[in-house]
């Protein structure tokens, strides 16, 4: 009988270690924020991520604030921010100076501001001129290079405008018209979505008509609006995720539809810039954050939503797990509710998992920090990815294509690595593109993905004529970086070829062909190369039509160069 009762025992305890709860609700002195932003950052390259938090705090005042993590207890540092609520926040290197700056926008006493500060070490934070649209409550914006050369750039959206802003590499911006959909409340974010090596925006809010998205490709600098049938949603998120882990970036959308009525979508890329609606069972979550990460270390992609629910009073915090096959199932995480909601994922302790803040309005302004200790359940520890090696150069003019072969990892999938490019002017710098990471350890500066997106290639345009020097490195689903991998190099000679961004080829793909028209009546050579920058194939052309067969080439993205007298024009295909 003794012995059956020890079994009982050791059932019940086997159970209850596999249900225990991941996150610890953990004492942060963090401040009670709602109607905020906050975010994860190593602000003085300590090799842990500090916090900055802004919002509407319990007085119903604006506030903003730097914590410093030292070995995982907070201090509140005086940086003279100015404080902001209805806020959004994005962090960058956008001065490639190795520390992490960060633009705020939202409102206060004096009406809607968008402040740019620049970090100049040792948490002093300097406020920069930049003139930045002043989007004001509910607002969003994001930063990346759009336009391949190196610098992040900035898109503001809110109270019906749309602002994109050319980073001029020099501490000033550039408007650019764009041709971006103004919106109210919208959420923004950046994603290279057709894999084709340059960024593309998701915009999800009202643009008069409340609940709409809107997908633009990114053509060399290009944008282009594609027709989708998303359904988008006001007053939520949108955000890039690879949810099943086939090298397509997925979309997640939430807010409230056309009906006011909170809502949650997930949609699944099929990769030939269409876009399914997938059954994903999310509880309708608006005024909140959705985050695509990976709680569980399981190398696939989890979700949280935040935010207020169906019905009078509603509201929650749900953690859906990723099954892998398509579908998702809600993990009693014990999260507290809130709605006015924001969060940060990162692992603030270092021990390899990823921690979460949570702010919001909770029946009270409430910030709550829960330490993730994967210890108590059957979750594996992250490890890093494999460091990236076989590093490839493709250059024409000043236009410059890097490769490398992918990663792995005992976690995430293949598909699934991110990868991080830093590269400046001498061995070993960044002025051209920082990584967000330390050069030597590759720990990350932020918790994100990499600067290169999901694909084993980045390309630049523009480029001046001079030595360039890189390395690579890959991240994982829980934004743990390898290593950085052996140096490659190249030089852009001081040519007189250009790259015209405006100009294409004009040519047709029928079967195994490549049909060519209008080309300068003049040899001109042409170049067939592989999205990752592999040289195929090179021609020489003399007439204005002309036609070269595919027939080896394998199905993917390629990219035509047409060198001419010194004009360097180029065009994708998909064979």
């Amino acid at each position: 009988m003794k012995q059956f009762y020890t079994a009982i025992l050791l059932s019940l305890l086997a159970s209850a270690t596999l249900f225990a709860q991941p996150f610890v609700n953990t004492v942060s002195g963090l401040p009670g924020i709602g109607r905020g932003a906050v975010a994860f950052a190593d602000f003085d390259n300590d090799h842990d991520l500090d916090v900055i938090i802004s919002g509407q705090d319990i007085n119903y005042n604006p506030y903003a604030a730097v914590f410093r993590n030292d070995a995982g207890l907070f201090t509140h540092i005086e940086t003279g921010i100015i404080p902001l609520e209805n806020c959004a926040l994005a962090i960058a290197d956008y001065d490639l100076d190795g520390f992490q700056d960060f633009v705020i926008t939202g409102v206060n006493l004096e009406g809607s501001k968008t402040f740019l500060y620049r970090n100049l070490g040792n948490f002093q934070f300097e406020l920069m001129p930049a003139g930045f649209y002043n989007a004001g409550a509910g607002s969003d914006l994001a930063w990346a290079d759009y336009n391949s050369d190196g610098f992040p750039d900035l898109v503001i959206s809110g109270n019906w405008q749309t602002k994109l802003y050319s980073n001029n590499g020099d501490g000033t911006f550039a408007l650019v018209e764009a041709g971006l959909v103004g919106m109210n409340t919208p959420s923004l974010a950046w994603g290279d979505a057709d894999n084709d090596g340059d960024p593309d925006l998701l915009m999800s809010g009202d643009a008069g008509s409340v609940g709409e998205a809107y997908i633009y490709i990114n053509d060399q600098g290009i944008f282009n609006l594609l027709e989708t049938q998303i359904e988008g949603a006001v007053g939520g998120d949108a955000q890039w995720g690879d949810a099943d882990n086939d090298g397509n970036l997925d979309i997640l959308i939430t807010g409230k539809d056309a009906s006011l009525i909170p809502v949650s979508y997930v949609y699944r890329n099929n990769g030939d810039k269409t876009f399914s609606f997938a059954n994903a069972g999310l509880v309708g979550t608006a005024l909140g954050p959705a985050n695509w990460i990976d709680y569980d270390n399981d190398g696939d992609l989890d979700i949280m939503v935040a935010g207020q629910n169906a019905g009078c009073g509603n509201a929650s915090t749900r953690l859906y797990t990723n099954n892998g096959i398509g579908s998702f199932s809600e993990f009693p995480a014990g999260l507290a509710f809130a709605e006015r909601a924001a969060s940060a994922w990162g692992d603030y302790d270092n021990d390899g998992d990823i921690d979460l803040i949570l702010t919001g309005i909770s029946g009270i302004h409430t910030t709550k920090f829960y330490r993730n200790d994967l210890i108590t359940n059957s979750f594996q520890q992250n490890t890093p990815p494999t460091v990236p090696d076989n590093l490839y150069t493709y250059v024409a003019g000043d236009y410059a294509v890097i490769s490398w072969a992918r990663s792995t990892d005992a976690q995430s999938p293949q598909n699934s690595i991110t990868y991080n490019v830093m590269m400046g002017n001498n061995p070993g710098s960044i002025n051209v593109i920082s990584p967000m990471s330390d050069a030597q350890t590759g720990k990350r500066h932020t918790s994100s993905t990499g600067n290169a997106g999901q694909n084993d290639f980045l390309v630049f345009r523009n480029l001046q004529p001079g030595d360039y020097y890189f390395r690579v490195q890959a991240i994982d689903q829980a934004y743990e970086g390898s290593a950085f991998s052996q140096e490659g190099s190249f030089t852009v000679l001081g040519t007189d070829v250009k790259t015209n961004e405006h100009r294409k080829i004009d040519f047709n793909v029928l079967g195994d062909r490549i049909i060519l028209n209008n080309l300068p009546e003049k040899p001109s050579k042409l170049s067939i190369v592989s999205a990752d920058g592999k040289l195929i194939s090179e021609h020489t052309v003399s007439v204005s039509n002309s036609e070269i067969g595919t027939q080896k080439l394998l199905p993917g993205i390629y990219i035509l160069h047409l060198n001419s007298e010194g004009l360097l024009l180029s065009s994708k295909f998909v064979k």
